[in-house]
């Protein structure tokens, strides 16, 4: 018998170095991934369940080296199984597919995936474009998320990308986000089952409704950003991560930060 319900972990921009002490913003990247990640579990204990699927949405090597996605795969260790990766702008996908060969397509250009949940559908988009910050989900991506829609009607689709496809009201931001936004969400507009889409990239928490969708912002797991700024500017609050959890059709989601 399916279950019914389904917890989800989404762990975004981690921007890991091979340096232990690599210091990114004035954070040890390395340093707050590790306490996040223990935090997470300690919430997987005290809840009684297991996290389902673990999400890693995106900019996990910030040096995009081989060695670091090896310490990122250490780091998962037993959560290896039920984890799901999706490239960001900080990202190398010949390296992920090396570290990470059972949790990632073998062939193809893109790293996408599309699993089932307690009744939802779990997608997870590619918007790496090479040697650019920007975000842009491919024509041939948005064939087979369309192609994915279709063959899965029936279920409440949650969509995972590292690039917000809306603006966060912070110009420097905007202007460095998925570029072909509205090509995505014409794809997402034609299907109903669509519910709701997470996303990373701009280290901060939000959530913006857009034709019926709903669309968040998850943390970083390392520095955090000041939201509706013209420039880059570093936020005091701790970093975090994302809880979903699915029941039925209903979606329930939060923000756990350390408390420091």
């Amino acid at each position: 018998m399916k279950s019914t319900s389904s917890v989800i972990l989404q762990l975004s921009d981690l921007h890991l170095m091979a340096d232990p002490d690599a210091v990114l913003k004035g954070v040890k990247t390395r340093d707050t991934f590790v306490e996040v990640l223990n935090l997470a579990r300690e919430r997987s204990l005290q809840g009684g369940n297991e996290f389902d699927f673990v999400v890693l949405s995106g900019d996990l090597a910030h040096d995009e080296q081989l060695v670091t996605y090896e310490i990122l795969r250490e780091q998962l260790g037993d959560w290896l199984p039920r984890c799901r990766l999706i490239p960001g702008n900080h990202d190398d996908r010949a390296s992920i597919r090396k570290v990470f060969p059972e949790l990632v397509p073998a062939d193809g250009e893109f790293i996408t995936f599309s699993v089932e949940s307690a009744g939802w559908r779990l997608i997870g988009l590619d918007s790496h474009l090479d040697g650019e910050v920007h975000g842009h989900v491919d024509p041939s991506q948005l064939d087979w998320l369309a192609a994915e829609l279709s063959t899965h009607a029936s279920q409440p689709t949650l969509v995972f990308v590292h690039h917000p496809p809306v603006l966060v009201q912070s110009p420097w931001l905007d202007a460095i986000g998925l570029i072909n936004s509205t090509d995505l969400m014409d794809v997402i507009r034609s299907f109903k089952q669509v519910r709701v889409i997470c996303t990373g990239h701009v280290h901060q928490e939000s959530s913006t409704v857009l034709d019926d969708v709903q669309i968040l912002t998850t943390p970083s797991t390392g520095v955090q950003f000041l939201p509706y700024q013209d420039e880059l500017v570093c936020d005091t609050i701790p970093p975090g991560f994302r809880l979903i959890r699915l029941d039925g059709d209903k979606f329930e989601t939060s923000v756990v930060r350390l408390s420091r």
